[in-house]
């Protein structure tokens, strides 16, 4: 999947960010992205390698020139859309015959005599990558069969013979990740739909007998907001549709009703709470657009019409053409949507199952998280606080990660307790007859002594456009505790200190208030401590990926300031 986010960058790259402002017609979105992706055709043809001597001629080489299936399969969606529109000032084009005819041939030459591909900087022979593979080629190979009257020379074939050898490996492979089940099973409902064979069904059963890893919040079980759960639910979606598990699309309602509360003022969605590489990503909601559009259609639901139009209103029209194939595909796509019910812009909400509150009022945003690093984010437009985090110096393992959250009145509470213990010398009855001792018996065996405690307490209370934050940090005295705030970068901290020698880090000014500035939003913090210049404690996790503030303390210690 990480090759497919560069494969999409790489061959779906489009022109400058505009927007469509509704109200529109849907035929005038779907001729802006004709245009885009006629604009975008030249620089796709620059990846692709031709040269006739080369075991993989026709397939596109990503900018270290590294081979990218999944790069190829996209190239020849984007070229499919422009040569099989009739507005397309590629309609019909030779030119593009040829490229996306070397590509198919690339393609099969990448695949193993199982009929996997290799993503060649993490997995090999990989059965999941395939399964991405099969949704632009299957998208492709639609649009040949309903405008059959194009003349597509050998093409055809040559994607008919990719997809059947695909599904050999499809109907047996492996994955890694919970999503690839529903990329893997997907990928069969396409292949189902044009060669309805038993064997595609059979494997789909095995994979949906484990039912879908959503939980009552509705959050797929990797919470991947910009990333996987887009991808999941495009599978679902997929599956519904060409093997009639209409079941399926109760999961994505979930989802999609759930998500409503993860968008910011800025039009971001929150992805802190990610259990995977999007922790932290800048992401718009692009990525679902499909989703609510297809099921205000469905459903004619007017809320899912309202996050069309707010996505409409808020994400760069580039961003949206990936939509394009499926509006050729499936015209009925175009349809006008119900008139739409505004996004909730005000509440507080708790998803217990996914161990995270939401807040939000207008432009100040703010996620609590336990069982998290990370436990509180806050946003107020363009300003933004990615991340607070707290470590001690406890043993090598006192990075904070709450066990659980309690509410008190307006208030959330995180809180974790740790044991540092020393071990004792084993009894004489468990000392091995052969061999060290350290090694072979485990520590549960000795007994335990001058065991140290750390008690941790987060308090978080959102009120009067203010949160107040106390932190207690019960342990043994002169314990270093370094608190953590993760600014994005490309902001103005002031009224703090910088620490030499470290990029990207400052101490907070003790008793002082620090504000962070971006795009004409500005977060103030404090009161601030300051009582050693300590912020990369051990056993803390690194330095976030931000502009990192940072307030010292020694246990036991409890201290109190604002964000706001």
């Amino acid at each position: 999947m990480r090759l497919l986010l560069l494969a999409i960058l790489l061959t779906i790259a489009l022109t400058e960010a505009k927007s469509i402002q509704p109200p529109y017609k849907p035929t005038a979105l779907l001729a802006e992205l004709v245009k885009l992706n006629d604009a975008d055709v030249s620089k796709s043809l620059q990846w692709q390698w031709t040269d006739q001597n080369h075991p993989h001629c026709g397939a596109i080489f990503d900018g270290d020139s590294i081979v990218t299936p999944i790069g190829t399969a996209y190239f020849i969606q984007k070229l499919m859309c422009s040569y099989s529109y009739p507005d397309s000032k590629y309609y019909r084009s030779k030119e593009l015959l040829h490229h996306m005819t070397l590509a198919a041939g690339g393609l099969i030459s990448l695949q193993h005599e199982d009929g996997t591909i290799d993503l060649v900087n993490t997995n090999f022979h990989s059965t999941p990558d395939l399964g991405f593979t099969i949704y632009p080629i299957a998208l492709s190979y639609s649009l040949v069969l309903q405008k059959n009257k194009l003349d597509y020379g050998e093409l055809p074939s040559l994607l008919k013979k990719y997809l059947l050898k695909s599904g050999e490996a499809l109907t047996v492979g492996g994955v890694h990740t919970p999503n690839h089940r529903w990329v893997i099973t997907g990928a069969l409902a396409w292949l189902y739909r044009f060669f309805p064979d038993p064997k595609y069904l059979a494997r789909a059963d095995q994979w949906l007998a484990e039912k879908v890893d959503i939980d009552p919040d509705g959050q797929y079980n990797e919470r991947s907001t910009s990333v996987y759960t887009p991808v999941t639910n495009r599978c679902l979606i997929d599956i519904a549709r060409y093997m009639h598990h209409d079941y399926l699309l109760d999961h994505v309602r979930k989802n999609l009703d759930m998500t409503f509360y993860f968008v910011r003022s800025t039009g971001e969605i929150a992805t802190e709470s990610s259990n995977r590489q999007d922790k932290y990503i800048v992401s718009d909601m692009s990525g679902y657009y499909r989703f609510y559009r297809f099921l205000a259609l469905k459903d004619q639901n007017s809320r899912y019409a309202g996050m069309v139009e707010y996505i409409e209103k808020t994400v760069p029209l580039a961003n949206l053409g990936g939509m394009l194939p499926y509006f050729l595909e499936d015209p009925s796509q175009l349809e006008e949507i119900p008139s739409p019910t505004p996004l909730p812009t005000s509440y507080e909400k708790q998803f217990f199952y996914s161990d995270m509150v939401r807040i939000r009022d207008g432009e100040r945003d703010m996620s609590i998280m336990t069982k998290n690093t990370t436990f509180f984010s806050y946003f107020k437009g363009k300003a933004a606080l990615e991340g607070m985090r707290l470590s001690a110096a406890f043993f090598g393992k006192g990075q904070f990660q709450s066990e659980k959250i309690e509410k008190q009145g307006d208030t959330y509470i995180l809180s974790a307790t740790l044991n540092g213990p020393y071990y004792q010398p084993l009894p004489k009855e468990k000392i091995p007859a052969e061999g060290e001792a350290w090694g072979k018996v485990p520590r549960t065996e000795r007994e335990q002594s001058e065991i140290q405690t750390l008690d941790t307490k987060i308090y978080l209370t959102n009120k009067e456009g203010k949160v107040f934050v106390r932190v207690s940090v019960q342990g043994p005295e002169n314990l270093p505790v370094s608190l953590e705030l993760g600014f994005r970068q490309g902001g103005i901290l002031e009224n703090v200190t910088k620490k030499g020698g470290a990029e990207g880090t400052y101490l907070v000014k003790d008793n002082g208030f620090a504000t962070y500035t971006k795009d004409g939003n500005t977060i103030r913090v404090g009161p601030g401590i300051c009582k050693h210049k300590t912020t990369q404690l051990r056993g803390a996790l690194p330095k976030l990926v931000a502009d990192c503030l940072y307030f010292t303390t020694f246990a036991p210690s409890e201290f109190e300031f604002t964000i706001e």
